[in-house]
């Protein structure tokens, strides 16, 4: 093999492994439903979304002072937005609040932002590869307001991040929703996205498992250590 024929190889291998790392990813981990004495024993007939909780996470973006909290504001915004339409497209109606509902054949869906970087705009549209990637890490808690509203039935983590161009999320109620909302967060759109079908994901596994949903409806989260 020439020299030339060498290096075209390796170019084309390398950019693999590149596009390969930098692959937008979204995935769950550590998922608990052995600590509630009162798992729901139903489908519910509607599912609740709380707004995300900001005031503990970890921030890696381009904003400070009222800019970060308008950041936050509509990244919360975005995520409610993203489960009111991803929910209903594959289980039941799902509904943005910001206060807990009164008892009723309902589940309560509830999070933090653990971790979010912005990565670098510039970076992603014109190196590509994963350059500049954006990352999301979050906690969610799922509550049955059937009978424990305090305590929730089940938890789990989302973590994952993307090196796409800013503004590429797919077309549907999802895409519709979040960009509906604008404002400040535009950067990790992606990643609201793919987080919010990481948890439906979730909700729909152990639908499933309790035999609540068929296989058709099934949607299976990826699965990290």
């Amino acid at each position: 093999m020439n020299n030339t024929l060498k290096i075209t190889h390796w170019f084309a291998g390398a950019a693999l492994a590149f596009s390969l790392a930098g692959c937008a990813s979204v995935s769950v981990k550590n998922v608990d439903t052995a600590n509630t004495p009162f798992p729901p024993t139903g489908k519910p007939d509607v599912i609740y979304i709380m707004p995300f909780d900001v005031s503990s996470g970890e921030f890696n973006v381009d904003r400070q002072g009222a800019e970060l909290a308008d950041f936050k504001q509509n990244l919360q915004q975005m995520m409610s937005a993203a489960l009111t339409a991803e929910i209903p497209e594959h289980l039941v109606p799902a509904q943005a609040v910001n206060a807990v509902p009164g008892p009723g054949n309902a589940w309560l869906v509830s999070g933090r932002f653990v971790r979010v970087n912005q990565g670098s705009r510039l970076l992603r549209s014109t190196v590509g590869f994963g350059a500049g990637g954006t990352k999301m890490e979050t906690q969610v808690s799922v509550y049955n307001l059937a009978d424990n509203s305090s305590a929730p039935f089940m938890t789990f983590d989302t973590t994952g991040g993307s090196g796409a161009a800013p503004g590429m999320i797919s077309a549907g109620p999802v895409g519709a929703a979040i960009g509906a909302v604008g404002g400040a967060a535009k950067g990790v759109t992606n990643d609201t996205a793919r987080t919010s079908r990481m948890i439906t994901a979730s909700l729909s596994e152990y639908m499933y498992n309790h035999g609540w949903i068929s296989k058709d409806q099934r949607l299976t989260p990826k699965m990290s250590e």
